[in-house]
């Protein structure tokens, strides 16, 4: 009988083709491109979650932009309907002030002319008032020469 021999290991070198090298490689990088597509994958969701978070942040921005837009046009809008108010108001006190220039103007120009009238008179009063003075001065002169020198 045959003497048994003891069984080889199993795992017996086998030694590798170029062939079966380039499969090797191309397994592993298949397996590394794997893991990159995933990371990458990862990496744009978590890019894709944080855009979705900045748009939503803007447009809430842009949203309370627009409302305070709109309230500051309101107040814009309330402020010039006062202001025009207030201009109706001031164009009705100047048209009621020159209104009543016009009238104390109408009033000046009366009293000139009675002031002018009546300077006119004081005028001729006065020359009366000249004479007779004159006319007095000249009789009590006269009176006055007659007791004394007589």
């Amino acid at each position: 009988m045959a003497e048994t021999q003891p069984k080889e290991q199993s795992a017996r070198v086998i030694p590798m083709t170029v062939n079966d090298l380039i499969l090797m490689q191309i397994n592993d990088l298949r397996s590394e491109m794997r893991e990159g597509r995933k990371d990458l994958s990862e990496r744009v969701e978590r890019l894709e979650r944080r855009q979705d978070r900045l748009e939503e942040k803007l447009e809430t921005t842009r949203q309370e932009i627009r409302d305070v837009r709109k309230e500051l046009n309101a107040r814009m809008d309330k402020l010039d309907a006062r202001m025009d108010k207030q201009d109706e108001k001031i164009d009705g006190l100047r048209k009621e002030f020159g209104a009543r220039m016009d009238k104390q103007d109408e009033k000046i120009e009366k009293l000139a002319d009675k002031i002018d009238a009546l300077s006119g008179k004081i005028d001729s009063a006065m020359n009366h008032g000249q004479i007779i003075t004159v006319s007095a001065i000249s009789i009590a002169v006269g009176v006055l020469y007659a007791v004394f020198f007589k």
